[in-house]
């Protein structure tokens, strides 16, 4: 474990097909043109120097079998690693990161009951961080739109709209006149309900979704956007979710691929 201002990072070394099956995916999506191609090389030097933040040079060659001198020049930005070494940086510190024990210390560094992502996610170098690592799990997929439960994760959605092409459609809990939307009802107790709302021009039959949500708890909200998607007929990819609270959602969305970052015990009311 290596210790910074910011936060730490705890790594594991992946296994050897786990390393494979990721550098197959990327090279099937991004291999093909020279644009992507770069793409790829101009990443593993990002993803590089956000990890020397926190890992030093012999903590990184470690994980990616790179020596020192080369990775310094790559961090540098005095040179850019070939695709072919791009692929494997990328594959290997992607896996390597513990992202489940980054998002528990940012939490507990709140130190407080309420639980806001708007400050857990406040820091931009952990919001760039986790959309690479998000997007290259997420590269098998055909992702056109990608659907933001709360606004407190619309910085990290708009990272990965823009890598992946995708528009954003943010979950709204008001309306407005001369718009059309798909609308659901949050029942939260016998005498509070929640309205939410996603624009109706902006999802297609054809559309790919990716849900990406801050908190899942119950999974009343989750399931009331689900059912208005399920309105626009439009296919579910993948279900992202930063944080669990505990695991009572579990039922309710267990027919649906939910994936959470990380799971803490829910507040103690």
């Amino acid at each position: 474990m290596v210790r910074s201002s910011i936060t730490s990072i705890v790594v594991r070394k992946p296994l050897d097909s786990e390393v494979s099956q990721m550098m197959s995916n990327i090279n099937r999506v991004y291999g093909t043109t020279k644009a992507n191609r770069m793409k790829i090389r101009l990443l593993a030097n990002e993803m590089l120097r956000l990890l020397k933040i926190n890992l030093s040079y012999k903590d990184l060659s470690m994980l990616t079998g790179i020596p020192e001198s080369v990775l310094c020049r790559y961090v540098r930005g005095n040179i850019i690693p070939s695709y072919e070494q791009a692929v494997n940086i990328l594959s290997k510190l992607t896996l390597s990161i513990d992202i489940n024990h980054l998002l528990r210390e940012l939490v507990e560094h709140e130190k407080s009951t309420l639980i806001d992502l708007s400050r857990v996610l406040k820091d931009p170098y952990v919001i760039r961080l986790l959309s690479i690592v998000l997007l290259l799990e997420l590269v098998p997929t055909n992702i056109t739109k990608i659907v933001v439960t709360a606004e407190s994760v619309l910085p990290l959605g708009t990272l990965l709209g823009m890598e992946l092409g995708a528009p954003i459609i943010l979950v709204k809990r008001r309306s407005y006149p001369g718009v059309q939307y798909f609308s659901s009802i949050v029942v939260r107790s016998p005498k509070e309900a929640e309205a939410l709302y996603l624009d109706k021009d902006m999802l297609s039959r054809k559309d790919f979704v990716l849900i990406l949500a801050d908190v899942v708890y119950s999974g009343k909200t989750m399931r009331a956007v689900i059912d208005m998607l399920e309105k626009a007929r439009v296919t579910i990819s993948d279900i992202i979710v930063i944080l669990g609270l505990g695991e009572m959602w579990k039922e309710r969305l267990k027919d649906y691929p939910v994936k959470t970052l990380t799971i803490i015990p829910p507040p103690i009311s």
